[in-house]
């Protein structure tokens, strides 16, 4: 590549880091939540419930909310998920795709960098 193309290209990319950065810091000002949601049936321990006469049946779908960074938090959330909750949790799922983004950028310029 020539120089000014590559000069031109490390400006494009330092625009899209800044727009993902932008991008950002909007969806931070929504409260995200960095984790994820999960269900579980569970048993209920009553002896002539269903639950416990087979290992197919069992009470729920019961929801959870699983926290970063190690996930082992849970919240109960109950048997629906309230919509907040689940767009909260999107808007975080959103900003690491965006960060993840941001970083292959970054790693472009360096190795443009290096040429």
């Amino acid at each position: 590549m020539e120089v000014n193309k590559i000069d031109d290209f490390k400006v494009n990319l330092l625009n899209a880091i800044e727009a993902i950065e932008h991008q950002r810091n909007i969806l931070m000002s929504k409260d995200p939540i960095f984790g994820f949601i999960t269900s579980k049936y569970v048993k209920c321990g009553k002896k002539n419930c269903k639950c416990n006469k087979s290992e197919k049946f069992g009470h729920g779908p019961y929801y959870y909310l699983r926290l970063e960074p190690d996930y082992k938090y849970r919240k109960y959330l109950g048997k629906k998920i309230p919509g907040t909750i689940e767009e909260r949790v999107e808007v975080g799922r959103t900003i690491k795709e965006l960060e993840k983004r941001k970083e292959k950028i970054k790693s472009l310029i360096y190795r443009l960098n290096e040429l």
